[in-house]
């Protein structure tokens, strides 16, 4: 598991690591866009595994060309009195692994004998919307559950939870992100659907393990 370990200082270990992520074409996601809202659910308890698995101070990683995409729909969002909220964006495949021996049985996390998240290149992101004072607007679920309400088709009859959805998912769309069939808080970068991407292991970036 991910831990900030006795000694590393916030900053030393964010900085250090945001600057070995440039190696990568990884880039902190709030450098290039300053007004968006990260909420990483990893870095705390409040998650499906209800234990923390990133350090509290961890970067939120990704790719340079799948960031410059989050901005443009960031800035489509924020003409409509909106913006996005990060859950989660590039994932240590030392991560993965914990996830999927806690909730590889949910269904929602992929197995690493079948291949790397997209998330572990730094190409996906878990996201949602917020509204003009940062308040996440309603939507089918929360973050990690009930997978059989996460869909993004929604079928609900919730008028404003339909209508929130389809401002998010249109924004990310027009901006080059396709949005993952099980679950509507996952965008996957277009551009690398079907280009594999390198994964990014935390040691490679200095991000100390248990």
């Amino acid at each position: 598991m991910l831990c900030a370990c006795a000694g590393t200082g916030g900053g030393s270990l964010s900085g250090r690591a945001v600057q070995k992520a440039r190696k990568h074409d990884l880039v902190e996601v709030r450098k290039v866009i300053p007004s968006i809202s990260v909420d990483l659910r990893y870095a705390s308890a409040d998650n499906v595994t209800k234990r923390r698995l990133y350090p509290v101070n961890m970067p939120c990683l990704l790719r340079r060309s799948t960031a410059a995409k989050l901005r443009k729909a960031q800035e489509i969002l924020q003409a409509q009195g909106y913006g996005i909220r990060i859950w989660d964006a590039w994932r240590p495949p030392e991560v993965q692994i914990v996830l999927d021996d806690i909730g590889g049985h949910t269904g929602l996390f992929l197995s690493p004998d079948s291949g790397w998240s997209r998330h572990c290149g730094g190409i996906s992101v878990d996201a949602t919307m917020v509204d003009g004072d940062g308040v996440e607007v309603r939507m089918p679920t929360s973050f990690d559950e009930d997978l059989e309400h996460a869909k993004p088709d929604y079928t609900g009859d919730d008028p404003e939870v339909r209508r929130n959805l389809a401002i998010f998912q249109k924004a990310m769309r027009q901006a080059g992100f396709t949005v993952l069939s099980t679950e509507w808080w996952h965008f996957d970068d277009a551009s690398y659907l079907h280009i594999p991407q390198p994964v990014v292991f935390a040691w490679e970036l200095s991000i100390p393990l248990l």
